[in-house]
C-alpha cells in the first residue's frame, strides 16, 4: 500500500475517529487505526468493539491495500509535521514508512487483517437532517445515567412509532424527553437504547442541514453522514415506561423568564456544595423566592417576579438539574408545573401553542 495525502486532511480524519480508541485494552490492535484504500482515497477506521467510527478522505492512491498504525503515535507525529504532502507506505514486516519533505519516519505496525471487522447493514435507512437529530440528543443526553449497575439506563431511548421520533434519558432522579415529527415515516416501529458514548460522538460530529442516514436492527445501529460512518452495539434490556413518569395531575403552573431564571439559578449554585446541593423554591402570589442554606458556607435568597396564581407551595430541587435543562431551552419563557413538595416537578418551554415536545421531569429533594 502506498498513498500521498495532504497532512491536514489526514490529521482531520484521525482527530474525528480517535476518540473511540481505548486508552487501555487487552487487545493491542484496538490502539491502532485501520487505514485502507477505497475508490478515490482512504478509509480511516477506529473501534473499541462497541463503538466504531470510519472516515473517508480523498487522496492519491499509488498502490491499493491496507495498514494499521498506532493512533496515539500517528496523531502526535501529524500534529508536529509541517503542512506539506505526506506519503504513507507499507513496507516489509508491517513497517509503515511516513515521509514529509525531508522528514522520514518508520512506525512498527500490526497486520491489517487483525483489525476487527466493522458491521455492514442491509436494512433500509431512515434519513433526518443532522441538526434535528443533534438537537434531540443535546436536549436529553445530560440526563443519561452514569451508574453502570443500572445498565439499561446508561443510554438514550430512541423510539419511532406513529410517525413520531421520541428520545428519552433518565437517571432515576430526572427524566428528559424530546420529540420530532417532521420527516419521520409513519410505517416504522423502532425502540432501541443507544449507548451514551455513541450519543456523545454524534453530538460532536453531526452538523446542521445535511442528511444523516440511520440504520437500525435488533443489536446494532449505524449513522452515516458526509464522509463519516458510526456503528454501535445497542444496549440490551428494557427502558422504563417514560409515559408513566410524566405527572398527569399537577395543578400549579408558573411562567418564568428563561434568561432571568437561568441567571438566578447560577447565582444560587454558587452557594451550594457537594453535600448540600439544593435550592428551595417558594411560590406565592406573583413571586418566586429562591433560597439556599448551606452549613459552613452561608445563606442566599433571591426574589423574582413570575406569572403564577395558584396556591402557595414550597419545594426543593438540585440546581444543577434545573440548569442542565435551561441551557437547552430556546423559548423566552419556561413553564414550571408542580403539585406539592413531595411530587416531581415538570419544567418545559412555554409557548402559546399547547405543544409538549420537550418535557423534563425532576424529582424533588426532601426539605
Amino acid at each position: 500500500m502506498k498513498i500521498a495525502i495532504a497532512r491536514q486532511d489526514l490529521l482531520d480524519a484521525v482527530n474525528k475517529v480517535k476518540t473511540v480508541v481505548p486508552s487501555k485494552s487487552a487487545l493491542p490492535i484496538l490502539s491502532h487505526l485501520l487505514i485502507e484504500t477505497v475508490d478515490t482515497g482512504i478509509r480511516v477506521s477506529a473501534t473499541d468493539l462497541k463503538v466504531s467510527i470510519q472516515c473517508v478522505v480523498d487522496c492519491d492512491v499509488r498502490q491499493p491495500g491496507g495498514l494499521t498504525v498506532s493512533c496515539q503515535r500517528l496523531a502526535s507525529i501529524l500534529s508536529e509535521l509541517p503542512d506539506k504532502e505526506i506519503t504513507l507506505t507499507l513496507g516489509e514486516s508491517n513497517v509503515v514508512e511516513l515521509t514529509c519533505g525531508r522528514i522520514h519516519t518508520k512506525l512498527f505496525s500490526m497486520p491489517s487483517d487483525q483489525f476487527p471487522p466493522i458491521r455492514e447493514f442491509d436494512v433500509k435507512p431512515v434519513s433526518f437532517k443532522q441538526g434535528v437529530l443533534r438537537s434531540l440528543f443535546l436536549k436529553t443526553s445530560f440526563a443519561i445515567c452514569t451508574d453502570q449497575a443500572r445498565y439499561n439506563l446508561t443510554g438514550l431511548l430512541y423510539e419511532i412509532v406513529g410517525g413520531r421520533l421520541t428520545v428519552v434519558a433518565t437517571d432515576g432522579r430526572r427524566m428528559s424527553l424530546c420529540c420530532e415529527e417532521e420527516g419521520v415515516p409513519d410505517d416504522l416501529d423502532v425502540k432501541v437504547i443507544i449507548p451514551a458514548k455513541m450519543v456523545n460522538e454524534l453530538q460532536r460530529l453531526l452538523g446542521e442541514d445535511d442528511p444523516v442516514e440511520v440504520f437500525i436492527d435488533q443489536s446494532q445501529a449505524a449513522f452515516t453522514f458526509n464522509s463519516i460512518r458510526l456503528v454501535t452495539a445497542l444496549i440490551e434490556g428494557n427502558f422504563p415506561n417514560y409515559d408513566m413518569v410524566i405527572p398527569k395531575k399537577h395543578d400549579k403552573e408558573a411562567i418564568l423568564d428563561t434568561v432571568r431564571f437561568s441567571e438566578a439559578m447560577r447565582r444560587t449554585r454558587t452557594m451550594t456544595n457537594e453535600k448540600f446541593n439544593s435550592v428551595r423554591f417558594k411560590l406565592g402570589g406573583s413571586m418566586l423566592t429562591l433560597k439556599v442554606v448551606t452549613p459552613e458556607v452561608g445563606e442566599y435568597e433571591e426574589d423574582m417576579e413570575i406569572q403564577y396564581d395558584g396556591e402557595n407551595v414550597e419545594i426543593a430541587f438540585n440546581p444543577d438539574f434545573i440548569l442542565d435543562i435551561l441551557r437547552h431551552v430556546n423559548s423566552e419563557k419556561v413553564c414550571l408545573v408542580l403539585r406539592d413538595a413531595m411530587s416531581p416537578g415538570v419544567l418545559k418551554p412555554y409557548t402559546e401553542a399547547p405543544v409538549d415536545n420537550y418535557i423534563n421531569v425532576i424529582m424533588p429533594i426532601r426539605i
